[in-house]
Order: C-alpha cells, then sequence, then structure tokens
C-alpha cells in the first residue's frame, strides 16, 4: 500500500477526480408530470416503504383529484374577485373599542406576553362582502386596544365581526427596486356575533395562543408541532414539496424495489446490486476509471480536510508539521450491540502547500464482540499493509456519523432552529424579519420530519451504533459547543486547504451583506430594539448546557478525564467556541449561547455589534455551513462499502478490521439500500437556493456580492449556484 495507486502520482488522481465529479455532478431539473410516480411531500418519506403512489389507475384518480382542487381553488380566487378585502378602514369615529390581551398558551409559558402581533377587525355584511372596522398591533406587554365606529357598527348590513390575528408568512423581495415585502398570513380568527358588541367597550380577555411554542419533552430547542399536516407554525412552499417530487422518486422507487427483493428472496440480491441500482457517486466513478484511487493515503488526507467532513486540523505540540484530527465515537451515549462505534485519531504529516498525508491512527473502544473495554487502544501505520486499509476505513465511518451527527444536524440543522424558533416568537416590526427570514424558514419542519425518517425511529438508529435516545444526547451535547460569540471561519492551514478558504470567502460575502444592511437599516432596528432583547431572552434562556461543564462535580478515573478533557478541547477548536466567556446561569445550569443584549430599551455599541455578529453567524450556518457538509454527503457516504455510518461487530475476533469484501461487518442489505436512499435523499433534493432564487425571498443585494466572487469560489471548486439560501433538507 502506497500514497498513491502503483505507478501514479498526484497528477493522476486530480485527473480522475475532476472527470468523475463532472460526470457524477447533481443536477436540479424542473422535469415531472402527473403520470409518472408521485411523492406528495417529505412528510410521506419513510424509511421502510413511502407512501409513494405508484399504480398507474391510482396516479390517474390522484389527477383528477388534483384537477377537483385546483377547480376549489378558482372558485376560492372568484370568490374573493367578488368580495375583495380593501385595507381601507370605514368609519370616522373612535367611539368604541375591543381589548384584550395576547400570551404563549404552554402552561409554563403562559404568562409570557406576545409583543406587536398584527390584528385586524373585520364586519362581514349580509351578503358575504368584509369591510374593514380596525387595525392595530399588542404593546410590549401583550394588550391591545383597537378602536373603531361604534354608529357604523350597528347598522344593519353587518351581520357579524371576526377578530383576527396575524403573523409573518413570507418575505418577498421585488427584484427592480429591492425592496422588502412582508407577507402575513391569518393565524386565528375569533368571532364576535354582533349582539355582543352593544357597549362602547368589548373585552376579549386574555387570549393564549400556541405560536411557536417551545417543545418541554426535549432538552433541545425544538418547536411543538403534533401533526406536520395540520399545526405546524410555518409549511413548505409548493416548489419545495415540487422538487421532493421531481428530484427523489426514482430514488425512492429503488428503495421500495429493494425492500421487497430482500423480503422475497435476498439470496439474489447482493450488496453489489445494489450499490449498482443507485446513480453512481464520485467513489464509485473514480474507482472504475483508477483502482485504489479512493483508497490510497492521498486521497484519505485529502477528503478529510476538504471533503464532507471538513475536518479540524489541530497542530501538535511537539512536532512541526504534524497534525490532529479526532471523531469521538460512542463515548457515554446509548449504544446497540450490533455496530462498532470507536473513538479514531489520526496524525497527519502537511508540507507547506502540500495534502494532509496520515502517519498513524488510533482507534479507541469496542471494536468486536469479545472485548467491550472503552478504552482498549490499537496503534495503526502505513507500514501495517492491509490492517492500514482497514484502520482508514473505521476512521471513514467513525467520521461519517460523526459528521452527519455533530456537524450536520446538530451544528446546522439544531443550531438554525433554535435561532428560528427565537425569531419568528419575537421579530415582527424589525428590518431584521427581511434579513433572517428567508434563511430561517422551514428548518423546524425538516428537522420535525428528521425526527422520524432519519433519527428515532428512523434510519441512523437502524444504520448504526447509537440508538433514538443516545443520538438525542449527543446532540444536545453538541449544541453545547455551539454559539455565535467570538465565532470566525476556520484557520487555513495552506494554498490546498480549499475548504477553509471557502469558508473564509463566503464568510466575507455574509459579512459585506450584513453590514450594508445595518448601516441601510439602523434607525429601523434600534426603533424596535425591545424585539432585539426578546429574541435575545428565548434564544438563551433555551438553549442547552455549555458542552464543557457536563462533567463538573463528576469523579472521574483518570482515563474518563483524559478522554474528556481531550473531548472538550477538540470540540472548542471544532466549532470555535469561547469557554472564557461569562455565561447566563439557570436554575444552576450554564447556557451555551450568549446574549446579544441585556438592555430591553436601546444598544450599547457592544450590543449593536454583538447583533451583526449573531445576524452573520445565523445567515452562515443556514447557508454555506449546511450546504458543503449537505452537497458532499453522496460523494463521501454514497457508497456503500467506502463509507457507510456503521459497521457491525460481526462474529470474528477480527470485529471490524477485516477487508471490504467481508460482507459480515458491512451494512446488511435493507440497511444497505436505505444508505444509498438517504444519501441521496440529502444530497439530491435540495431546493432554494441564493443566487438561483426560486422564490424571490432573497435580498438582491445578498446574490450581487455573491456573485462577484464566482471566480474565487470557482477555483476552490465551489459552485455558487448550488448553495443554498436557507436548511431545508
Amino acid at each position: 500500500m502506497s500514497l498513491f495507486p502503483p505507478g501514479c502520482s498526484e497528477e493522476d488522481i486530480e485527473k480522475v477526480y475532476l472527470e468523475a465529479h463532472q460526470e457524477t455532478k447533481i443536477g436540479f431539473t424542473n422535469s415531472g408530470n402527473y403520470f409518472a410516480p408521485n411523492l406528495k411531500s417529505i412528510n410521506h418519506l419513510e424509511v421502510g416503504t413511502s407512501k409513494v403512489i405508484n399504480s398507474f389507475f391510482v396516479r390517474a384518480v390522484e389527477y383528477l383529484l388534483t384537477i377537483y382542487q385546483r377547480f376549489l381553488s378558482w372558485l376560492k380566487r372568484k370568490y374573493h374577485g367578488l368580495f375583495p378585502r380593501k385595507e381601507h378602514i370605514i368609519g370616522h369615529a373612535k367611539n368604541a373599542y375591543i381589548t384584550g390581551r395576547l400570551t404563549f398558551a404552554k402552561r409554563t409559558d403562559y404568562a409570557t406576553p406576545i409583543h406587536h402581533v398584527p390584528l385586524e377587525l373585520w364586519a362581514r355584511t349580509r351578503w358575504g362582502a368584509w369591510r374593514l372596522f380596525a387595525k392595530g398591533e399588542t404593546d410590549k406587554n401583550g394588550v391591545f386596544k383597537l378602536e373603531f365606529d361604534y354608529i357604523l357598527s350597528r347598522r344593519w348590513r353587518y351581520s357579524s365581526f371576526h377578530f383576527e390575528i396575524y403573523q409573518i408568512q413570507h418575505v418577498f423581495f421585488d427584484q427592480n427596486d429591492r425592496k422588502a415585502d412582508v407577507r402575513l398570513e391569518l393565524f386565528e380568527r375569533i368571532k364576535i356575533p354582533k349582539g355582543d358588541l352593544t357597549g362602547l367597550g368589548y373585552d376579549l380577555g386574555n387570549l393564549q395562543l400556541f405560536l411557536w411554542e417551545y417543545r418541554d419533552d426535549t432538552m433541545l430547542p425544538r418547536v411543538v408541532i403534533k401533526d406536520h399536516e395540520e399545526d405546524a407554525p410555518e409549511y413548505y412552499s409548493e416548489g419545495r414539496n415540487n422538487a421532493i417530487q421531481q428530484q427523489f422518486v426514482p430514488i425512492q422507487l429503488t428503495k421500495d424495489k429493494h425492500i421487497i427483493q430482500i423480503k422475497k428472496d435476498k439470496a439474489h440480491i447482493s450488496i453489489l446490486d445494489i450499490q449498482k441500482d443507485y446513480p453512481k457517486n464520485l467513489t464509485v466513478a473514480m474507482e472504475e476509471k483508477l483502482k485504489y484511487s479512493t483508497r490510497c493515503d492521498y486521497w484519505f488526507g485529502r477528503r478529510m480536510m476538504n471533503g464532507m467532513n471538513s475536518a479540524t486540523f489541530v497542530p501538535d505540540a511537539e512536532e512541526p508539521e504534524r497534525y490532529w484530527v479526532r471523531y469521538f465515537g460512542a463515548c457515554d451515549y446509548e449504544v446497540n450491540d450490533e455496530y462498532a462505534f470507536p473513538t479514531v485519531e489520526i496524525k497527519f504529516h502537511i508540507a507547506p502547500d502540500k495534502l494532509p498525508v496520515p502517519e498513524r491512527i488510533i482507534i479507541t473502544g469496542p471494536v468486536s464482540i469479545y472485548d467491550k473495554s472503552p478504552f482498549q487502544t490499537r496503534t495503526f501505520t502505513a507500514s501495517d499493509g492491509e490492517s492500514w486499509e482497514h484502520a482508514k476505513r473505521v476512521v471513514r465511518v467513525t467520521g461519517a456519523l460523526s459528521t452527519e451527527l455533530d456537524d450536520h444536524f446538530a451544528g446546522t440543522h439544531g443550531n438554525t432552529e433554535q435561532f428560528a424558533i427565537a425569531a419568528r416568537r419575537n421579530l415582527r416590526k424589525s428590518p431584521l424579519t427581511t434579513l433572517l427570514f428567508p434563511h430561517l424558514k422551514e428548518v423546524a419542519l425538516i428537522n420535525h420530519a428528521a425526527d422520524t425518517i432519519l433519527i428515532g425511529p428512523g434510519y441512523i438508529p437502524r444504520a448504526s451504533a447509537l440508538t433514538s435516545d443516545g443520538i438525542e444526547q449527543r446532540v444536545t451535547d453538541m449544541m453545547g459547543t455551539l454559539d455565535w460569540k467570538n465565532w470566525e471561519p476556520m484557520e487555513i492551514i495552506n494554498s490546498r486547504h480549499t475548504y477553509a478558504q471557502a469558508e473564509n470567502l463566503f464568510w466575507e460575502v455574509v459579512e459585506e451583506f450584513v453590514d450594508s444592511f445595518f448601516e441601510q437599516n439602523e434607525g429601523g432596528i434600534i426603533k424596535e430594539w425591545y424585539e432585539v432583547f426578546k429574541f435575545s431572552e428565548d434564544l438563551v434562556n433555551n438553549s442547552v448546557p455549555a458542552f464543557h461543564e457536563r462533567k463538573k462535580g463528576e469523579l472521574l478515573s483518570p482515563e474518563e478525564q483524559e478522554f474528556e478533557n481531550k473531548r472538550v478541547e477538540y470540540y472548542h477548536a471544532r466549532f470555535r467556541f469561547d469557554p472564557e466567556l461569562p455565561r447566563r446561569v439557570i436554575n444552576g445550569v450554564k447556557k451555551s449561547v450568549s446574549p446579544i443584549t441585556e438592555n430591553p430599551e436601546e444598544p450599547t455599541i457592544e450590543d449593536w455589534e454583538n447583533l451583526k455578529q449573531a445576524c452573520k453567524y445565523i445567515i452562515m450556518q443556514a447557508t454555506f455551513m449546511h450546504t458543503w457538509v449537505n452537497e458532499h454527503q453522496y460523494e463521501d457516504i454514497g457508497e456503500i462499502l467506502y463509507s457507510s455510518l456503521g459497521l457491525r461487530f460481526g462474529s470474528r475476533p477480527e470485529g471490524v478490521f477485516l477487508p471490504e469484501s467481508d460482507y459480515s461487518i458491512s451494512p446488511d442489505l435493507t440497511r444497505a439500500t436505505q444508505m444509498m436512499w438517504f444519501s441521496n435523499l440529502l444530497s439530491r433534493t435540495e431546493y432554494g437556493f441564493i443566487t438561483r432564487n426560486e422564490e424571490n425571498d432573497i435580498d438582491p443585494l445578498f446574490a450581487e456580492i455573491l456573485e462577484r466572487r464566482r471566480p474565487d469560489f470557482k477555483a476552490l471548486y465551489v459552485e455558487i449556484d448550488n448553495i443554498e439560501s436557507r436548511t431545508n433538507i
């Protein structure tokens, strides 16, 4: 075994890479029709057999149903055309009023007022027309008072009155004048019988709303969604649902076909058969062109640095040009007895302007059914021949699962949702709605879907060592390493560190965009500073405990303490978390997220800079950071034998240290096709890109700044048209 395939050089691998990358590049089309298999939305995906409409008869019926639904929509539009809602308030006198107070409805939140909520009072005429009598909003205490013309309201023509509560639905931008258009949607309507408005004042009392409520069944800051189709606080756009249908149905049908084959006669289907049925990924295409090109040491270091993992290289304390990458495995989380998940440490040599070359691999933890000691250690070097190859595979698998949970789900999905909830609960009049909402939408929806199809009882607990509870424990800990304050992009090691260069370059784009926004909207942001204060309070108070505090006070063995210290140090470097910052303590728990401001009325200079930094961080995580790990998944976990999310212990003494040809440690057939389904799902169903701006919901300035840097990104192998505007898959 060597740095390159026999008789080959770096140039040979790079040539093969470019050819294979072009061949396997994922495109996004707008094709699709009713008489092809149909998948209604992400909500209908399942790990087993999804609700794909696959019968021609059923598809025809579904087509007729769609025509019927379109007819109903047409009737509705006609009705609204006949009885339009004119925003003009009728009446001149303001001699009567309705009053009340809005608060959140959850038992632990019922005393919290909902500020600045848009409200309207409408009257319905006896022939169906609508007339607007009053318009207003709640104050800081959630109190409202809408004044209207009492004499006019007594006229016979008005049969009933309706008190309506609104929330922000979408933000759109005019592509010519670049002005933001904030669209409201009806959240709740309360009918008021005309006979009740007999006095000059009518008190609706305390109205409790289930509006972007925090879940209380988890430590994670997650929003309450009981029924994805009925009570979600937001819904996917039509384009998002169309994308899942158009791009993913063939993959879904392939997986469903395999599940049926496995149930009927698994002897006539193999892992290689399953692999061939799915679109080629990067490593498969490269191996076809040049054997061993993706298993050699050169490629191993290249992908650890610039692939899906985009690993953090920590300098060795003693040796120059040596760096360590660490992926922490099962740790103390709940695991099953089928899969291994050891901790791996890789020592690399990085010469000036060269890619990392692995020199040593240390694997800690159980790797076979014969010894489950948590701190058993094995060390491998390139001179170990086949064992070195096996060790690299273990690293790829542990690294893939760690990246999937730590960086992808916790670092972008969970991280973005905590900002989305706090923003949607508090930002209404502030210009920040137009800056942040386009990048925060739909993340709560996809996270809710992930709870079922990926996390628990979905694919990952069935195909890796961690149970559903173990995943939640780990994600909670990882969220404890995430904070906006003092965050900065990854340090660039050398000119070959293209990932870090791309991250820094995109951060520059975000900085220019956000700085410009704040300069243009300074007055509006300061005027509504109370919303920023409440946003910050929700964000901090609902954040998870800081990770580095979790073992304080516990009596640990020397091995446990060393392991914990190493883990804390690496995670702080990985996620650029500053442990020296003062942090809020609530009920004895030190919170992970720093306050943006503690001033409810107006910002200090530090508060203002804090808010800018927090907004940059939010946009960075929801866009580039998520895009990178998401779109590279099919490249790095799209070949079953190269890197799955779990290796089984098997029954042999060698445990996971066996060649790829030994399927006893590979995923079983069912997990193999589910793995391919999983990696395709995440990489092929993206929708909502910054430069494509499919829904006109992205500030044109952001796209323009990014467009100016297109050549710079292209030199780093980054296609800017594929950078997502939000985390929604």
